[in-house]
């Protein structure tokens, strides 16, 4: 993965887990929209997250794809991830774009 794309996933999150709004050190980044559907690696495609919430956990992404899919944490092949809205971890719903911005959605239904 480029360098600059990842750090600048890690700059957008502050060192807080995208998810859960934990602080840590030790961040993964996660692809939205899987590689194995197509996803890429783009800064609007992943997220940083905490290792509890990417697999370690039974409320976990990978473990819950469907929930994660309806928060946006997972992206359907079909999907554009800049497209997709995602909910963060202090309520708010966003869209995720290749600078490493936050776009705030105005109504999402699930």
């Amino acid at each position: 993965m480029d360098k600059t794309v990842a750090n600048t996933v890690l700059q957008r999150a502050k060192g807080f887990c995208e998810r859960c709004g934990v602080p840590s050190h030790d961040l993964a980044l996660h692809h939205r929209k899987l590689k194995s559907r197509g996803g890429k690696d783009e800064v609007s495609n992943l997220v940083a997250i905490c290792h509890k919430c990417h697999n370690m956990s039974t409320e976990s992404i990978h473990l819950n794809p469907a929930k994660a899919t309806i928060k946006g944490w997972m992206v359907p092949s079909w999907a554009e991830p800049s497209d997709y809205p995602i909910h963060l971890a202090d309520g708010s719903i966003v869209k995720l774009d290749n600078d490493g911005n936050y776009k705030e959605v105005m109504e999402w239904q699930e």
